[in-house]
């Protein structure tokens, strides 16, 4: 006590500050609550926002040194030339040099339905030849060769209690009509996976008697090869007088996306920054009444020579230790949303990203100095009152 008394004594105004507030204390609550709603606001948004892209990133990590190929459609194209052919496949593994290409068939509007005959209208069918050089099984093995057997995203997998070993049956049109076993359920991908995994049954890509394929996939070692080289390449094999395909890095389309969920958590911080400007309003209010309440007092500091400079420096310690408490209780509690948030997205509560640890110390920083902005104008408006008016 002795000790806390002495380090009290170095620091006088903050001494009387304390005292000023506890005089009001269910004042001095309302203002620390809405500080701290403004850092929890700010500080869970963005740091439950970097777990949210921490978990749709996770889906590019098997896309590494990929690009995916499209055929341009154009209005007035005749319908062959918005698919690839054996012959063109043939052509970008000559062009690349090496490269795998993988051609990929999907259909958007197949008939799928469970084992006990439930439909499943929302489900995507896509032939492959490998799912295995993408993804990883949540459950199960992803096989080598396939035949009748088929591979589930979680989604689905999630929503229509699909296991591991029981019987899904797929219709699409002009193709197969056939009930397959399941021998994988995927990890999930997200909603930024090139392929839509997360919604998909992949097929053996022999299951499709077409020789037409809707898109592919071309890969090279990252390490030894750059895609771009790649890229290049196949821009000007099939670009060189009239675009007919378009080529897209896997990594070019992860930093796109990165760079969306940026600007969206960006966008909802400001708008959970707003809960500040109403914190701003309450402790602007606080100190207002505060001041009203102690004119007499005031008065009598500035009659005994108190100077004004004085009465600023009381009332923003006042405020200042309102913002200091509001972010000191908001951060524990943004920090408690990002481990739940991160445990629920990413599977690992402690997951924190140097971004998502400084948007709760901007909380905070945000927090203290909209405290001490607010003290301000009451601040100031007490310490020009003239003592004679303050006294009457």
């Amino acid at each position: 006590m002795n000790a806390l008394r002495r380090l009290a004594s170095l620091f006088p105004l903050l001494v009387l500050a304390r005292r000023n507030l506890s005089r009001a204390s269910a004042r001095s609550i309302l203002a620390v609550a809405a500080i701290v709603i403004g850092v929890v606001a700010v500080g869970g948004i963005g740091i439950g926002g970097e777990a949210f892209k921490q978990d749709q990133l996770e889906a590019y990590e098997g896309f590494g040194g990929t690009a995916t190929v499209s055929p341009v459609v154009y209005a007035d194209a005749d319908p062959t030339d918005r698919t690839f052919s054996e012959q063109e496949l043939d052509r970008m593994r000559r062009v690349t040099r090496g490269a795998v290409v993988l051609p990929i068939v999907q259909e958007y509007t197949p008939t799928v339905r469970t084992g006990a005959g439930e439909a499943i209208p929302t489900a995507r069918v896509t032939g492959v030849e490998d799912p295995g050089a993408f993804y990883d099984p949540a459950s199960g093995q992803l096989p080598d060769n396939w035949d009748r057997t088929v591979v589930v995203g979680s989604r689905l997998a999630n929503e229509h209690d699909i296991q591991v070993g029981d019987r899904v049956s797929v219709r699409v049109a002009g193709e197969f009509d056939r009930s397959f076993r399941v021998v994988a359920v995927l990890e999930p991908q997200g909603f930024t996976d090139p392929l839509a995994a997360d919604q998909t049954v992949f097929v053996p890509l022999s299951q499709f008697e077409t020789d037409a394929y809707d898109e592919a996939i071309v890969r090279v070692d990252a390490q030894s090869r750059s895609i771009d080289t790649v890229e290049q390449q196949l821009e000007a094999e099939f670009n060189a007088r009239e675009r007919r395909v378009f080529v897209n890095p896997v990594q070019e389309q992860r930093d796109q996306v990165e760079q969306s969920l940026e600007t969206i958590n960006q966008f909802l911080i400001g708008v959970g920054g707003i809960s500040l400007l109403v914190a701003a309003v309450t402790i602007a209010n606080t100190m207002l009444m505060s001041t009203i309440e102690r004119e007499g007092e005031i008065g009598v500091f500035r009659a005994v020579g108190y100077p004004k400079t004085a009465v600023v420096r009381l009332l923003l310690a006042e405020a200042t230790i309102l913002g200091v408490i509001g972010a000191s209780i908001g951060a524990p509690l943004a920090l408690g949303i990002g481990l739940v948030a991160n445990q629920l997205l990413v599977g690992d509560p402690l997951a924190f990203t140097p971004e998502g640890i400084r948007y709760v110390g901007l909380g905070m920083a945000f927090g203290v100095v909209t405290a001490l902005v607010a003290g301000l104008y009451p601040a100031w408006k007490a310490a020009n009152k003239r003592p004679v008016e303050a006294l009457d």
